[in-house]
């Protein structure tokens, strides 16, 4: 009888380890997100290096080698998105920029154009066809060029988020003379490969915000009106209130009725970079019960003191309704940490939501579009997980 009952003790030991070592895998494989990378120079081996920017903590991967053709040379490997937020691809003894990594992210496609953004599976194609609409903004016209995937289905019961990008024009590549693919964050490729990655849907909302070059431009536009400034940007007429009240008045209802999109906050984002990641921190602060974030990449924040900011701040609601701020920038030295550092600072301080933000301080950026483009999808992930899972609480 004893050795029936030490037999089932053991049966019972047994079932419940590799139950346990079950789980801690599944725990695990929900972490693990697929990366590919797409070779136009038809290399034959590829290595990842996962890295984490807060922790420096790194892993090297060797991708496999899923299909080689006469256009490019195609891999893969997986990645732990709760333990690294970046990596950067070797491949022939050449390294590729660095460029983030999650959950958002499908692939990264090393073409003539460049390290482009990459959907796989999907054709490649980095220019997009655009709906352009005009509508009056403080007196004066303003075009916004809006994109939907091409599977869009204006009926269908699944709904669009809506991001929408200020500076607009400079943030998708339009086709206009003086622009290229290269010279672009290239949004509408980035939200296919989210969903490709995910299954996340969207439309982008390119607002161009350069004023009406004739009235006033891009400086006056792009800077709100808190007050005396901190450092004047030229002769400003800081009409920032008003393009965000326009956003939020006129362009936010005009999409939301003739697109099949969610009417909420939370699906309903703003995104700029330099002075429009100034303005889309304003625009998302100020109208929070219309956008649910912001994502702010490296953001002009030095126009106003630490007396305005905090003015200004205490009018968002702290709660469930204040909106998900994701800050990326570069150094002090070469773009606006020293500014960016001092805002997540002071939110903190002032008892903003832990779970409502998200910083990215890269050492080694620079004020420039390869460092946004590579980061964009850290912003995505923001936006729809409002979380960053790599990041921690870096300050």
């Amino acid at each position: 009888m004893k050795r029936i009952i030490y037999l089932i003790i053991v049966v019972l030991m047994t079932a419940t380890l590799i139950t346990s070592c079950g789980n801690t895998k599944n725990k695990k494989s929900a972490n693990l997100h697929t990366l590919y990378f797409r070779d136009e120079s038809r290399s034959e081996e590829a290595v990842a290096t996962f890295f984490n920017s807060d922790t420096e903590k790194s892993e090297d991967v060797k991708m496999e080698k899923l299909e080689s053709d006469g256009e490019a040379s195609v891999f893969s490997c997986e990645g732990d998105t709760s333990a690294y937020n970046m990596v950067y691809i070797t491949y022939d003894g050449i390294s590729t920029e660095k460029f983030a990594f999650n959950k958002c992210v499908s692939g990264w496609n090393n073409c003539s154009d460049g390290l482009m953004p990459y959907a796989y599976g999907e054709k490649i194609n980095y220019t997009y066809k655009f709906k352009d609409v005009t509508l009056k903004c403080n007196g004066y016209d303003k075009t916004a060029h809006i994109w939907t995937p091409d599977d869009y289905n204006e009926k269908s019961v699944e709904k669009y988020a809506t991001i929408y990008a200020l500076d607009g024009d400079a943030m998708v590549y339009l086709g206009q003379p003086g622009t290229t693919v290269s010279g672009c964050e290239n949004i509408p490729e980035q939200v296919k490969a989210m969903t490709a990655a995910v299954g996340f849907k969207a439309i982008v909302v390119a607002v161009e915000t350069h004023g009406d070059e004739n009235s006033c431009y891009r400086d006056d536009e792009l800077i709100p009106n808190l007050g005396k400034m901190a450092h004047e940007e030229g002769t400003s007429k800081k009409l920032g209130n008003e393009v965000a009240d326009f956003i939020s008045d006129t362009l936010i209802p005009y999409v939301q009725k003739h697109y099949n999109v969610y009417t909420d906050a939370r699906h309903t984002a703003v995104t700029g970079v330099s002075l429009g990641g100034l303005e889309s921190f304003y625009t998302a602060m100020a109208h929070s019960e219309k956008i649910g974030a912001a994502g702010c990449f490296s953001p002009s924040l030095w126009c106003y003191g630490d007396k305005a900011w905090k003015k200004f701040i205490k009018k968002t609601p702290f709660d469930n309704n204040a909106p998900f701020i994701y800050i990326y920038t570069g150094s002090g030295k070469n773009d606006t940490g020293k500014e960016s550092v001092a805002m997540v600072k002071r939110l903190k301080k002032m008892g903003y939501p832990k779970d409502k933000l998200a910083f990215h301080y890269n050492k080694n950026g620079g004020h420039a579009t390869p460092y946004w483009r590579n980061t964009f999808s850290e912003f995505l992930e923001a936006m729809f997980y409002h979380k960053v899972e790599g990041l921690g609480e870096n300050l």
